[in-house]
């Protein structure tokens, strides 16, 4: 092999791996922000989780993609480490899809067609979206390109006694294994490393015992970026990027059994291998085919082993790395800086962090009633806690938001952005009317021994359950996107100020026909109508933001 044949394969080498990664990242600028939230949506069921992790791996063409975004994912708490397992299932499998299409060589002899249908559409392009759709095609092209260079480049190989010697030496499984794991760690790729011995194999350097090591030994290698990837991110996500390693682990050690166990003049991995690619294909000597097979057959046989067992060893697991505890500080869950670059996954995140406000003002408004039926200051404790935590919700959502519209925003994402800033301080305002407001006429109430009349606290009591319904409805079309149910809660604001009127009059009955208890409540009575009515009017800005945005998803 010649310093030329060196400087081919090096350089067929470096063009495949820019191939790969230009169509990542075309492909990612396509349909990044969709595959997060096809991701987001689809992993609440494990088998949807399962075809997610398989799909999306073979769209963007790389595990290590899949279990970085998973990763990220995790640490930002829009999906649970036990959602991410079956992603990471997936996307074992799907990894090995590049290894099959690696397996067509006359899929070589494409190449060049591929990079001039890539370089001319770039150049015909008129936006963005094109142009990566032609950087994608591009990318496939120079993938090719670069296999074809590097089975070129290592014909001379089969020829060579020391690189026979060599390859001798890895049919030894472990120290096949040994070297596809660190050359994988090194490149940080398992699809190059199966392209690699794809290509010897095509150019007659390499047999199927040789190459089946090394692409067990890629399988592990591959996850060293998804646990770089991890390292800045909290312990949540760093546990689905190992866990990804325990699979892998397991999966290469039952392969790794089935490669010692002797099969009449073969191995047993070795010879179920060629029987699937038979079977499948009709083709008994077709290496680079049988090569490819024998590196899908290994996530397929570690699935069907660890799925019954997948509880048992996620418990061993957990022992080993456990849970993050939860935050005894009060503050927000899902506002990751890691997810700023990708606005509509944060924007996302800031949704289910202002849902979070939700059941908090809830309980407020609740407590806003109940304390005038038990008369029971201790109550008030409970309401400036919870006013505290919205507060403290608030502030950070705004924060983040800011952040935010600091990122490039498509128009729709703009508009969600400032959408999220009138939620959010909305939903403080109310709060503080039942901290301040609503409660300083509590205390008054009780400290001065005051009572109302049987029928002024029910009144009091249905306006306050009235407006406890009102939110809650607004708040689940928020959560479900469900216009239906902001617009029937504007609808009934006229019914809702005529059942308030309804309400003043009856007090004032109650004052003419001189009651006592009313002639000493009226102040306070009054005031609470008011700061009912008030509560009502955030709840109708809510609404009224929701409609407003009706052309983009909240």
């Amino acid at each position: 092999m010649t310093v030329y044949h060196i400087l081919d394969l090096i350089g067929g080498l470096a063009v495949f791996l820019f191939g790969m990664t230009m169509m990542n990242s075309n492909l990612t600028t396509l349909a990044g922000a969709r595959l997060r939230n096809i991701m987001i949506v689809l992993t609440k069921n494990k088998f949807r989780g399962y075809l997610t992790g398989v799909g999306i791996t073979v769209l963007n063409q790389s595990s290590s993609a899949t279990t970085v975004l998973e990763a990220v994912l995790v640490g930002a708490g829009l999906m649970t480490f036990n959602q991410s397992l079956a992603v990471t299932l997936g996307a074992e499998l799907g990894s090995t899809f590049l290894g099959q299409l690696f397996a067509f060589p006359k899929i070589t002899r494409l190449a060049t067609l591929f990079v001039a249908l890539g370089f001319f559409y770039y150049l015909l392009a008129k936006n963005k979206k094109h142009k990566s759709l032609a950087n994608t095609i591009l990318g496939f092209g120079l993938l090719f390109l670069g296999m074809d260079m590097m089975s070129k480049a290592m014909e001379p190989l089969k020829t060579s006694e020391m690189f026979r010697n060599l390859m001798v030496q890895v049919e030894t499984p472990f120290l096949g294994i040994l070297v596809g794991l660190f050359f994988t760690m090194i490149i940080q790729s398992s699809g190059a490393t199966s392209g690699l011995v794809i290509a010897l194999a095509i150019s007659g350097a390499i047999n199927l015992a040789q190459a089946v090591p090394i692409n067990l030994g890629a399988s592990i290698g591959t996850c060293i970026t998804a646990i770089l990837g991890s390292l800045s991110l909290n312990k949540e996500a760093k546990r689905s990027a190992y866990i990804h390693v325990v699979f892998q682990t397991i999966g290469v050690t039952i392969a790794f059994i089935l490669l010692s166990i002797p099969f009449g003049d073969d191995r047993l991995y070795l010879h179920m291998a060629k029987e699937v690619t038979a079977f499948l294909t009709g083709e008994r000597e077709n290496l680079p085919r049988q090569i490819a097979m024998a590196h899908t057959l290994m996530p397929v046989i570690n699935h069907i082993f660890i799925i019954p067992f997948l509880p048992i060893i996620v418990k061993r697991f957990n022992k080993a790395f456990p849970p993050e505890p939860p935050k005894e500080v009060f503050e927000a869950q899902y506002l990751n800086e890691a997810m700023l670059s990708e606005p509509s996954v944060a924007l996302y995140q800031v949704k289910k962090e202002i849902l979070r406000m939700a059941p908090i003002i809830s309980i407020m408004l609740e407590n806003g009633r109940k304390i005038f039926v038990q008369r029971d200051l201790e109550i008030s404790i409970s309401i400036k806690n919870e006013d505290k935590m919205v507060d403290t919700l608030r502030k950070q959502i705004v924060l983040y938001l800011s952040k935010i519209a600091k990122q490039p925003l498509t128009e729709g994402e703009s508009k969600l952005q400032i959408s999220y800033l009138f939620f959010a301080a909305e939903l403080e305002n109310l709060a503080d009317v039942i901290e301040r407001n609503v409660l300083d006429r509590a205390k008054k109430l009780i400290n001065k021994d005051l009572r109302f009349s049987d029928e002024g606290l029910s009144d009091i009591q249905a306006l306050g359950t009235l407006v406890s319904g009102n939110f809650a409805k607004v708040m689940e079309a928020f959560e479900k996107d469900d216009l239906a149910g902001a617009k029937e809660v504007l609808a009934g604001a006229n019914s809702s100020w005529e059942l308030q009127n309804e309400y003043r009059r009856k007090h004032f009955k109650r004052l003419n026909e001189g009651i006592q208890v009313s002639i000493e409540t009226t102040e306070i009575h009054m005031d609470l109508l008011n700061h009912f009515h008030r509560i009502n009017r955030h709840i109708y800005h809510l609404a009224q933001t929701l409609i407003e945005c009706q052309d983009q998803p909240m």
